[in-house]
């Protein structure tokens, strides 16, 4: 399969020519184009210390990678990336010595990596289903992207005309009540003024403004950050939408599941049968007045009980 060709968008955004798609398994490309959108004001720039945790993160995560491939790669690949992580390591620690957050970042670079691994997982287990008995298989093109849109792309809510209202559009933050909207477009939201004002000069050239008569937009359905921000309470009369994209299941049913933002947390069943009716890889799963729950090995999702099945549909 070859490589495609790259086009961009106004701001400089790479994106694969024939499909206008960040990540294409089709065409065998996949974009990060956050420091362009920093660049031009999209979003915040990341933080010294947010770099370097990044760094951190994706060297062990290759280590991770090296470690299962075959052959392995020789002993002086394996040192130069240890020597990495001890730079990065040091560097991490005289930021906090300084007064810095350093276990935040890390925590945020380590689960942006780990999504990256258990996106490759789920891709692996949807390709051994789909092909039973078969060990080895050709990654890009059409079968690929159809496998990877069926199984593990974030839920395809009904999303268009409706609002980000919870989560800052420049920085990120989430909130757990309701952010000023843009007075223009009425679909993103905004901290505060400072972020507001940061991400003008970029957001202008999108911003399409709606007619005064129109009402407000409906509100998006929930991230899994913005039932995090609830800390462990429902959310009462909001929706969290995921696609559960791999299945972990042993002694109850555990899938890792993506919202539409790309986050993936746990879906744990701790209902009397131990299952979720419907629920398997690929399937979208919405529940009403949610809660986030930390779990012993230190991941985060939703533990499910009996009485919350009434609240959630699959599909």
């Amino acid at each position: 399969m070859g490589i495609g060709e790259i086009t961009h968008d106004e701001y400089g955004r790479c994106f694969c020519k024939d499909h206008h798609r960040e990540t294409c398994n089709e065409c065998c490309l996949s974009f990060d184009n956050r420091h362009i959108e920093e660049k031009v004001g999209l979003r915040k720039k990341r933080s010294e210390v947010e770099l370097v945790a990044e760094q951190k993160a994706i060297i062990l995560s290759a280590l991770r990678g090296m470690e299962q491939m075959r052959p392995r790669p020789n002993k002086e690949v394996f040192e130069q990336h240890y020597e990495f992580l001890r730079q990065a390591e040091e560097k991490l620690e005289r930021f906090a010595a300084a007064g810095e957050d350093v276990e935040s970042a890390l925590t945020k670079a380590n689960d942006r990596e780990m999504a990256s691994e258990l996106e490759r997982m789920a891709l692996g287990q949807a390709l051994s289903k789909q092909n039973p008995g078969q060990t080895k298989f050709n990654l890009g093109g059409q079968e690929h992207q159809r496998i990877f849109e069926d199984f593990i792309s974030p839920p395809a809510s009904k999303s268009k005309g409706k609002a980000e209202a919870f989560t800052c559009d420049f920085c990120g933050v989430t909130s757990v009540v309701k952010l000023q909207l843009c007075s223009r477009c009425r679909k993103v939201a905004y901290c505060n003024k400072s972020c507001q004002k940061a991400a003008w000069k970029a957001h202008k050239k999108q911003c399409v403004e709606l007619k005064p008569t129109k009402k407000n937009p409906k509100t998006l359905d929930l991230t899994w950050d913005q039932v995090e921000a609830h800390g462990g309470a429902p959310v009462e009369g909001r929706t969290l939408e995921v696609r559960a994209i791999l299945d972990e299941s042993m002694m109850r049913h555990v899938f890792s599941c993506k919202d539409r933002a790309g986050v993936i947390r746990r879906v744990a069943a701790y209902t009397n049968s131990g299952q979720i009716a419907g629920l398997k890889q690929g399937a979208i799963v919405r529940w009403k007045n949610p809660r986030f729950h930390y779990f012993l090995d230190g991941s985060g999702g939703a533990r499910i009980e009996e009485e919350d099945l009434a609240n959630i549909t699959i599909a």
